[in-house]
């Protein structure tokens, strides 16, 4: 597989997949049917500077899991508040080749967690970092700052990233990207 340049995980609670995908932005004719993670970079047409967010939509476990492909909706706030409202919770780990692995958490509604992993210390006032205890510890090496991430969302869903997810087809929806379709919102991600 084609290394992408930007990718989001996101594990939801106390949604379906329906909630998940309108909240990212899923409308009407927006589902393109089922596409492994590698066929997504197929979808971006032969324009190569109009750029055209996917989404994967799947449950796992009793939570919704979804996956983008060269996507960062999963790391926008407002898109973790309203997949976590009513008692959810969402967690997203996003990479791009500038991010070794944003976290972004919610609980019914509200950011809990919202920081750069490449750094896992006690955050500035000044960083804007929401970084709670479970996230501070030692530096870690570039080389498993994802493989960290991962393990981060594990231990607060509960679900393990099964990279069987990319070879396997899912349900699959263009999105408007985030900060286009919640414009009033704190912008987060790319």
């Amino acid at each position: 597989m084609k290394e992408v340049e930007a990718w989001a995980v996101a594990v939801i609670s106390g949604k379906t997949t329906a909630d998940v995908a309108a909240v990212y932005g899923a409308r009407g004719d927006s589902l393109l049917g089922d596409h492994s993670f590698g066929q997504l970079g197929g979808l971006q047409g032969q324009d190569p500077l109009t750029l055209r967010h996917h989404v994967q939509v799947f449950e796992h476990d009793h939570h919704v899991v979804t996956v983008e492909n060269n996507g960062w909706s999963g790391s926008h706030p407002e898109v973790a508040r309203r997949c976590s409202a009513g008692s959810g919770h969402f967690f997203s780990v996003y990479w791009n080749v500038n991010a070794f692995g944003l976290v972004t958490e919610a609980v019914d509604g509200v950011i809990t967690a919202r920081f750069e992993m490449l750094y896992p210390i006690a955050p500035s006032q000044e960083s804007g970092e929401i970084r709670p205890p479970w996230a501070i510890g030692p530096e870690s090496e570039t080389a498993v700052v994802r493989q960290t991430c991962l393990a981060l969302m594990e231990q607060q869903t509960g679900v393990a990233f099964d990279p069987y997810w990319l070879g396997q087809q899912f349900p699959t929806y263009h999105i408007t990207e985030s900060h286009v379709l919640y414009p009033d919102a704190e912008h987060g991600g790319a």
